[in-house]
Protein backbone atom coordinates (compact mmCIF):
# COMPACT_ATOMS: atom_id res chain seq x y z
CA UNK A 1 0.00 0.00 0.00
CA UNK A 2 0.93 3.38 -0.96
CA UNK A 3 0.03 6.62 0.18
CA UNK A 4 0.60 9.71 -1.66
CA UNK A 5 0.01 12.03 1.29
CA UNK A 6 1.30 11.15 4.69
CA UNK A 7 -2.13 10.49 6.95
CA UNK A 8 -0.72 7.81 9.82
CA UNK A 9 0.51 10.26 12.63
CA UNK A 10 1.12 7.19 14.71
CA UNK A 11 3.59 5.93 12.55
CA UNK A 12 4.73 9.58 12.19
CA UNK A 13 5.56 9.85 16.21
CA UNK A 14 7.25 6.00 16.36
CA UNK A 15 9.82 7.48 13.59
CA UNK A 16 10.73 10.50 14.93
CA UNK A 17 10.73 9.36 18.51
CA UNK A 18 14.14 9.99 19.18
CA UNK A 19 15.59 11.36 22.12
CA UNK A 20 14.98 15.15 22.44
CA UNK A 21 15.98 15.27 26.06
CA UNK A 22 19.55 18.12 24.22
CA UNK A 23 16.97 19.78 22.39
CA UNK A 24 14.36 20.34 25.47
CA UNK A 25 17.29 21.34 28.42
CA UNK A 26 18.35 24.24 25.52
CA UNK A 27 15.01 25.67 25.59
CA UNK A 28 14.31 25.55 29.25
CA UNK A 29 18.00 27.54 29.20
CA UNK A 30 16.70 29.67 26.40
CA UNK A 31 13.55 30.57 28.99
CA UNK A 32 15.18 31.28 31.73
CA UNK A 33 18.35 33.29 30.12
CA UNK A 34 16.49 35.10 27.55
CA UNK A 35 12.40 35.78 28.98
CA UNK A 36 11.64 38.75 30.59
CA UNK A 37 9.29 36.24 32.82
CA UNK A 38 8.47 33.24 34.24
CA UNK A 39 7.86 30.88 31.42
CA UNK A 40 5.00 28.71 32.20
CA UNK A 41 2.26 28.56 29.70
CA UNK A 42 4.30 27.56 25.94
CA UNK A 43 2.39 28.10 22.38
CA UNK A 44 3.98 24.93 20.23
CA UNK A 45 3.66 26.02 16.36
CA UNK A 46 3.27 22.78 13.93
CA UNK A 47 3.52 20.65 17.02
CA UNK A 48 2.76 17.89 15.02
CA UNK A 49 2.41 14.66 16.92
CA UNK A 50 3.84 16.40 19.99
CA UNK A 51 7.73 15.29 20.18
CA UNK A 52 8.29 18.51 22.26
CA UNK A 53 5.15 19.61 23.34
CA UNK A 54 5.25 16.09 25.66
CA UNK A 55 8.23 16.41 27.16
CA UNK A 56 7.73 20.07 28.31
CA UNK A 57 4.33 18.73 29.49
CA UNK A 58 5.91 16.59 31.72
CA UNK A 59 8.24 19.24 33.19
CA UNK A 60 5.29 21.09 34.37
CA UNK A 61 4.81 23.32 31.71
CA UNK A 62 1.53 24.24 30.46
CA UNK A 63 0.97 23.69 26.55
CA UNK A 64 -0.57 24.90 23.91
CA UNK A 65 -0.83 22.91 20.82
CA UNK A 66 -1.37 24.02 17.23
CA UNK A 67 -1.43 22.08 13.90
CA UNK A 68 -2.88 22.87 10.45
CA UNK A 69 -3.67 18.81 10.67
CA UNK A 70 -6.61 18.11 12.35
CA UNK A 71 -5.40 14.22 11.80
CA UNK A 72 -2.21 15.13 14.21
CA UNK A 73 -4.47 17.68 16.65
CA UNK A 74 -7.02 14.35 17.19
CA UNK A 75 -3.61 12.40 18.06
CA UNK A 76 -1.89 14.55 20.39
CA UNK A 77 -5.86 14.82 22.23
CA UNK A 78 -6.14 11.30 22.59
CA UNK A 79 -2.45 10.69 23.68
CA UNK A 80 -2.03 13.35 25.92
CA UNK A 81 -5.22 11.92 27.41
CA UNK A 82 -4.31 8.25 27.94
CA UNK A 83 -0.95 10.37 29.67
CA UNK A 84 -2.95 12.22 31.78
CA UNK A 85 -1.20 15.59 30.71
CA UNK A 86 -3.95 18.65 29.81
CA UNK A 87 -2.76 20.87 27.17
CA UNK A 88 -4.79 22.83 24.86
CA UNK A 89 -5.45 22.69 21.14
CA UNK A 90 -6.15 24.53 17.80
CA UNK A 91 -6.47 23.16 14.59
CA UNK A 92 -5.28 26.59 12.78
CA UNK A 93 -2.73 27.88 10.12
CA UNK A 94 0.28 29.23 11.34
CA UNK A 95 0.06 32.70 9.68
CA UNK A 96 -3.19 33.61 11.00
CA UNK A 97 -3.68 32.01 14.33
CA UNK A 98 -4.94 33.87 17.33
CA UNK A 99 -5.48 32.68 20.69
CA UNK A 100 -7.82 33.15 23.72
CA UNK A 101 -5.02 34.13 26.25
CA UNK A 102 -1.59 35.18 25.22
CA UNK A 103 1.44 32.73 25.77
CA UNK A 104 4.81 33.41 28.11
CA UNK A 105 6.89 31.55 25.09
CA UNK A 106 6.39 29.83 21.39
CA UNK A 107 8.32 27.31 19.82
CA UNK A 108 8.32 25.84 15.83
CA UNK A 109 10.95 22.95 15.77
CA UNK A 110 11.99 20.56 13.15
CA UNK A 111 11.90 23.44 10.00
CA UNK A 112 8.18 23.41 10.45
CA UNK A 113 8.31 27.23 9.41
CA UNK A 114 9.89 26.12 5.92
CA UNK A 115 6.66 25.70 5.15
CA UNK A 116 6.28 29.14 4.58
CA UNK A 117 7.08 29.62 0.85
CA UNK A 118 7.05 33.57 0.93
CA UNK A 119 8.36 36.42 2.77
CA UNK A 120 4.59 37.59 2.82
CA UNK A 121 3.85 34.13 4.99
CA UNK A 122 6.87 34.83 6.92
CA UNK A 123 5.76 38.19 8.41
CA UNK A 124 2.15 37.04 8.54
CA UNK A 125 3.76 34.23 10.53
CA UNK A 126 5.68 36.76 12.74
CA UNK A 127 2.70 38.90 13.32
CA UNK A 128 0.88 36.26 14.42
CA UNK A 129 3.24 35.21 16.95
CA UNK A 130 3.79 38.16 18.16
CA UNK A 131 -0.20 38.90 19.16
CA UNK A 132 0.62 35.68 20.59
CA UNK A 133 2.79 36.49 23.10
CA UNK A 134 2.74 38.50 26.00
CA UNK A 135 5.42 41.21 26.00
CA UNK A 136 8.91 40.13 26.86
CA UNK A 137 8.11 36.50 25.51
CA UNK A 138 10.41 34.11 24.10
CA UNK A 139 9.65 33.13 20.57
CA UNK A 140 12.30 30.37 19.59
CA UNK A 141 12.42 28.16 16.24
CA UNK A 142 15.05 26.15 14.44
CA UNK A 143 15.84 26.62 10.87
CA UNK A 144 17.47 24.39 8.19
CA UNK A 145 20.40 26.69 6.30
CA UNK A 146 22.63 25.19 3.39
CA UNK A 147 26.69 25.46 3.24
CA UNK A 148 27.14 24.93 -0.14
CA UNK A 149 24.91 25.42 -3.36
CA UNK A 150 26.70 22.88 -5.36
CA UNK A 151 25.37 19.70 -3.30
CA UNK A 152 22.81 20.51 -0.75
CA UNK A 153 21.21 17.08 -0.61
CA UNK A 154 20.62 15.74 2.67
CA UNK A 155 19.32 12.47 3.29
CA UNK A 156 18.77 10.29 6.73
CA UNK A 157 17.91 6.59 7.05
CA UNK A 158 16.79 5.07 10.28
CA UNK A 159 14.38 2.50 12.12
CA UNK A 160 12.35 2.25 15.16
CA UNK A 161 10.63 -0.02 16.74
CA UNK A 162 8.03 -0.24 19.47
CA UNK A 163 6.66 -3.78 20.49
CA UNK A 164 5.84 -5.74 17.42
CA UNK A 165 5.65 -2.71 14.98
CA UNK A 166 8.66 -1.35 13.33
CA UNK A 167 9.22 2.14 10.97
CA UNK A 168 11.88 2.10 8.42
CA UNK A 169 12.15 6.04 7.76
CA UNK A 170 14.04 7.83 5.25
CA UNK A 171 14.11 11.49 4.97
CA UNK A 172 15.82 13.40 2.04
CA UNK A 173 15.78 16.78 2.23
CA UNK A 174 17.28 20.13 0.11
CA UNK A 175 16.35 18.39 -3.10
CA UNK A 176 15.94 20.75 -6.27
CA UNK A 177 16.99 23.96 -4.35
CA UNK A 178 15.57 26.81 -6.31
CA UNK A 179 18.64 29.53 -5.88
CA UNK A 180 15.49 32.29 -7.29
CA UNK A 181 12.79 31.38 -5.01
CA UNK A 182 14.69 29.21 -2.53
CA UNK A 183 12.48 26.43 -2.10
CA UNK A 184 13.03 22.69 -2.17
CA UNK A 185 11.73 19.69 -2.31
CA UNK A 186 11.35 17.08 0.91
CA UNK A 187 10.79 13.39 1.14
CA UNK A 188 9.61 11.58 3.59
CA UNK A 189 9.09 6.95 3.12
CA UNK A 190 7.93 5.32 5.75
CA UNK A 191 7.98 1.13 5.07
CA UNK A 192 6.02 -0.08 8.08
CA UNK A 193 6.00 -3.84 9.14
CA UNK A 194 2.88 -4.40 11.63
CA UNK A 195 1.19 -7.57 12.42
CA UNK A 196 2.95 -9.22 9.26
CA UNK A 197 1.95 -7.15 7.14
CA UNK A 198 4.32 -3.96 5.30
CA UNK A 199 2.81 -0.78 3.80
CA UNK A 200 4.60 1.70 2.40
CA UNK A 201 3.62 5.77 3.01
CA UNK A 202 5.16 8.45 0.97
CA UNK A 203 5.11 12.30 1.31
CA UNK A 204 6.55 14.96 -0.90
CA UNK A 205 6.32 19.17 -0.15
CA UNK A 206 8.05 21.96 -0.71
CA UNK A 207 10.20 23.75 1.86
CA UNK A 208 12.25 26.85 1.96
CA UNK A 209 15.27 27.75 3.04
CA UNK A 210 15.90 31.36 4.51
CA UNK A 211 19.44 32.47 5.28
CA UNK A 212 20.66 34.31 8.80
CA UNK A 213 20.50 38.08 7.56
CA UNK A 214 17.69 37.39 5.55
CA UNK A 215 15.81 36.14 8.52
CA UNK A 216 17.19 39.17 10.73
CA UNK A 217 15.80 41.44 8.01
CA UNK A 218 12.33 39.98 7.93
CA UNK A 219 12.26 39.61 11.46
CA UNK A 220 12.75 43.88 11.42
CA UNK A 221 10.67 44.14 8.72
CA UNK A 222 7.61 42.49 10.72
CA UNK A 223 8.35 44.49 14.03
CA UNK A 224 6.81 43.11 17.38
CA UNK A 225 9.47 40.98 17.96
CA UNK A 226 13.26 41.57 18.43
CA UNK A 227 16.77 39.55 17.29
CA UNK A 228 17.96 37.97 20.87
CA UNK A 229 20.53 35.53 19.74
CA UNK A 230 20.82 32.81 17.21
CA UNK A 231 22.87 29.10 17.62
CA UNK A 232 23.80 26.50 15.21
CA UNK A 233 22.97 23.78 17.72
CA UNK A 234 21.57 22.77 20.87
CA UNK A 235 23.98 23.84 23.91
CA UNK A 236 24.29 27.54 24.64
CA UNK A 237 27.64 28.28 23.75
CA UNK A 238 27.14 27.09 20.07
CA UNK A 239 26.76 30.95 18.69
CA UNK A 240 26.20 30.68 14.94
CA UNK A 241 28.80 32.97 14.30
CA UNK A 242 31.17 30.37 15.56
CA UNK A 243 30.19 28.46 12.77
CA UNK A 244 31.91 27.42 9.71
CA UNK A 245 29.93 25.05 7.89
CA UNK A 246 25.95 24.99 9.62
CA UNK A 247 23.23 22.83 9.40
CA UNK A 248 20.85 24.80 11.38
CA UNK A 249 19.99 27.89 13.29
CA UNK A 250 18.41 28.29 16.29
CA UNK A 251 16.75 31.48 16.99
CA UNK A 252 15.67 33.57 19.53
CA UNK A 253 13.28 36.19 19.23
CA UNK A 254 11.66 38.35 22.34
CA UNK A 255 8.17 40.33 21.85
CA UNK A 256 8.84 43.71 22.46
Amino acid sequence: MTAKEYSAPRYYEVAFDLNRKAEVDFLEHCFKRYSRHRVRRILDIACGTGPHLFRLARRGYRMVGLDLSRENIAYVRDRAAALGLPVALHAADMTRFTLPEPVDAAICMQDSQGHLLTNEQILSHLAAVARALRPGGLYLFDRFIPSSWTNPARRWSWTRRRGKLIVRATFAALEAVNPVTQVFREDIDFEVVENGAMRRYRQHHLSRMVFPQELKALVALAGGLEFVQWFYGFKPHQVLERSKHPLMMIVVLRRR
